[in-house]
This record gives structure tokens, sequence and C-alpha cells, in this order.
């Protein structure tokens, strides 16, 4: 882990001392947009380490893996318009090692994003609304433009069918400096015991299960990828990395609000594609399956 800024630990630390949401009884929180106030949901300041086995394209000699250090963190209890009405700010940090056979051989890779959120929910109602902007720079650091600008966002409704089950729904976009892309999608949340709950929105699935009050067991499917403008000595390049990991995880309570989590799998549906600024595909390969490891800490906001 020498590639990475030693001082984001301590910021770590530091900000997640600072960073406890305060949940009010009869105005809108994020506990309206979950089946549950278990640990195995709660918004969480965050930072883990994973690191994936290197992959074999399919139709080109070579392959690629990659490293990722990420670090989540909520910057701000919830601000109220009125009680039905709040924003909440946070801010994630993600840095990859994309390591390759390709011309632009072994990059460092950075994706910085303010996340700005405003949720919604009348009292006593069953329909909760929250909307999503994130607006961030994913970039190698080098020659720092427009091109290295992106904005997602995502608008999206919860329906509390009863205390066991919600329905999801909404459309998430991506745009960046080549395109602009938008995906409906529709979701649930279940909750069949105290104990063990599942949800699915969007491309993620996720199941989890608390046997008691210091040990959490994990399963889940989720995109890994990511997209980044780089320079090099040749020009600028836009790089997608296109990945899924399916996944097995174990969380064991340190503390109170401390967890330590350590999560193991396959990735599948691997895609490398590198572009020119002007949009002109320069490489574009699958890759065969591999798997990764990921080691974590989390301190949750309630």
């Amino acid at each position: 882990m020498g590639m990475f800024n030693k001082t984001l630990l301590p910021a770590f630390l530091l900000i997640s001392s600072l960073s406890t949401l305060a949940q009010n009884a009869g105005r809108v929180s994020l506990g309206d947009f979950l089946i549950s106030r278990s640990p195995a949901t709660a918004p969480s300041t965050k930072i883990s380490y994973s690191s994936s086995s290197e992959v074999d394209f399919d139709a080109a000699a070579g392959g690629f893996s990659y490293q990722r250090l990420e670090l989540d963190v909520p910057l701000m209890a919830p601000r109220y318009a009125n009680p039905c009405n709040a924003l909440i700010l946070s801010a994630g940090y993600e840095t990859t090692r994309l390591d390759t056979d390709t011309f632009l051989s072994d990059m460092e890779l950075h994706d910085f994003r303010l996340n700005v959120r405003w949720i919604y929910r009348e009292p006593g109602s069953q329909w909760s609304w929250t909307a999503r902007l994130s607006p961030g720079l994913a970039s190698d650091g080098e020659g720092v433009d427009g091109d290295d600008f992106s904005l997602n966002g995502q608008m999206g409704f919860r329906y509390r069918k009863s205390s066991h089950f919600a329905w999801l729904g909404g459309v998430v976009f991506f745009n960046n400096s080549l395109e602009t892309r938008v995906y409906p999608g529709i979701g649930f949340q279940w909750r069949p015991s105290d104990d063990f709950q599942v949800s699915w929105a969007g491309p993620s699935l996720k199941a989890s299960w608390q046997p008691d009050e210091d040990w959490l067991w994990l399963a889940q499917i989720s995109p890994a990828g990511g997209y980044w403008n780089v320079e090099d000595r040749v020009g600028s390049f836009d790089v997608k990395l296109r990945s899924y990991q399916a996944a097995l995880g174990v969380e064991r309570r340190l503390s109170d609000k401390v967890w330590l989590g350590v999560w193991a799998g396959v990735t599948f549906a691997n895609d490398l594609e590198i572009e020119t600024a002007s949009g002109n595909r320069q490489f574009d390969q699958s890759a065969d399956m591999g798997w990764f490891v990921r080691l974590g800490v989390r301190r949750i906001v309630w």
C-alpha cells in the first residue's frame, strides 16, 4: 500500500469522530430509506483496500489487474428546511492502481466526488423520495481539465409496503466528456426475519445475516469498474474499466460503532476500453474471470 497517501488513515479517524449523523424523531431521516436500523446497512464512515488477480484478455496478449483504496465520509448531519425536507453532504475518494499490458502500461488513477443528497418524506407516509448529485474529478492527476470532470446522479423513491418489505425505483445517470448514460431501474428491500435481510437496487444485490450483536455475514454482487481521463506522452485518453464482483464477507464488531470486515470472491464481466479524447477507440478487450480480496473498517453513524 506504499502507493497510497499515508495521511488518509489519520484523516479517516479524525473525520469519523466528527461525523455522527443525528436521527430525529418525527423528521425525515436516512432511516426512512432502510428496511431496518441494522449495522449491515447503516450509513458509515469507511475505508477499505482491495486487490484483484490478473485476468487475461480474451483475444489479445496480456491482461490487467487492479488494486484500490476507497474512503467514504459523511460531512455533516442532515440540514433541515422543514420536517419533510433535508440535505446531506458526503464525500468519496478512490485511488486505483491499474496494471495493464496495453500501450498505456500501469496507471495511478483517482476519483474524488462530493455527494449532495436531498431526502423527503411526509410524516406518516409510506413514500420516501430522494435525489443525489455527485460532481467529481476522475483522472490520473496529469493535466487536469474539463475532460476529467464528470457528474453522476440519481432520483428515486421508496414505498414501504410493510415493516418487512419495501419497493425501490428510480433512475441513475452518468455524464462525462464523451457521453451521457441514463438507466431506469426497480428494486426491493426484504427482511424475512429480524436477523436476515436482502436488498436489490440497480446492479447491486446484497444479503446480510446477523447471528448476534458482534458478527455480520454478508453476500453481494456489485459493479467495481470506473472511468478516468488520463494524459500520456502522445495525448489524452479515456479509460473505462468494467468489472463486477461477487463476494462473501464477514464483519466483526470491534467497539460500539466500529466494524472490521474481510471479503473474498470473484470478478467477472471484465472489460477494458481505451479511447482518445475525440472518441476514437484504441483498445477494447474483454477478459476472463479472476478473484479479489478486500479488507475494510467502518464506523456506523448511529
